[in-house]
């Protein structure tokens, strides 16, 4: 009986997950003029974040590639949030560039969740912890040195030292 109920969970906590990533839509028409407008969207950054993180690589082309576009436009005007592109995360994004998009737009996720108290290497740590993610559960990915030292940086608990010893902040 409980391996009848644990299937019937199991199946339905699949579906779920199956049903919203079928569900997400890319805001159309969104419009960036004033302050207000960034904030009506956060929660449409964080839902492209996620969607992001679960959507592999080259199965909605067009639709990631709105999602980013919508995640960069708001990310690039917003002034309550400052991604500072380190050569750091420039190299991490250079042989597959989906990474850089994985990166800016969890950064934002974490900004947006944590207004209170931001602090700028934590969301550098989650955007990093999602671009190691990201790579490790993607198949389509190309071979990076630089992610793979990283993820080795990670394994040895020394990420954090990394950031804060790779990125100045101010």
């Amino acid at each position: 009986m409980e391996k009848i109920i644990r299937t019937v969970l199991l199946l339905t906590l699949l579906t779920g997950l199956k049903a919203s990533a079928q569900t997400y839509e890319v805001p159309k028409d969104y419009h960036f003029k004033k302050h207000e407008d960034y904030i009506k969207y956060e929660a449409d950054i964080i839902k492209a974040a996620d969607w992001l993180m679960r959507t592999p690589w080259g199965t909605e082309p067009v639709k990631t590639e709105a999602a980013n576009q919508f995640i960069l436009q708001w990310a690039q005007g917003t002034p309550d949030v400052v991604i500072e592109l380190k050569q750091a995360i420039m190299d991490l994004s250079d042989t597959n560039p989906q990474l850089g998009f994985i990166y800016m737009s969890q950064f934002c996720k974490y900004a947006i969740q944590h207004k209170t108290g931001f602090n700028k290497a934590l969301a550098n740590l989650a955007a990093l912890k999602a671009v190691i993610e990201k790579y490790n559960m993607e198949p389509a990915h190309k071979r990076d040195n630089d992610v793979e030292k990283l993820i080795d940086i990670d394994k040895d608990g020394k990420l954090e030292y990394w950031i804060n010893n790779e990125f100045t902040f101010n």
